[in-house]
């Protein structure tokens, strides 16, 4: 994955985006990441889109998965517990 260092960055700018990643909890690196895809634009259902699409096509051929017992009666046998 492709990766951008920014210099020389103003020490206000740094301060704000400090606190915006503390105020969502996400570090400095994701909260950049979050922001630049917020003002660079991307429409967030065709990323969706994108990430189920490899989703589908990592799973494609693969054997289907058969469980031993249903999972209804496993969500069943929790209910009545």
């Amino acid at each position: 994955m492709p990766s951008l260092q920014i210099r020389d960055l103003p020490e206000p700018l740094h301060q704000l985006l400090m606190q915006r990643a503390r105020a969502h909890k996400r570090s400095l690196s994701q909260q950049a990441l979050v922001d630049l895809e917020t003002v660079v634009g991307g429409d967030p259902r065709a990323r969706r889109q994108q990430v189920l699409r490899r989703i589908q096509e990592r799973w494609q051929g693969s054997a289907a998965v058969h469980w031993e017992v249903p999972p209804e009666e496993l969500i069943r046998a929790d209910r009545e517990r």
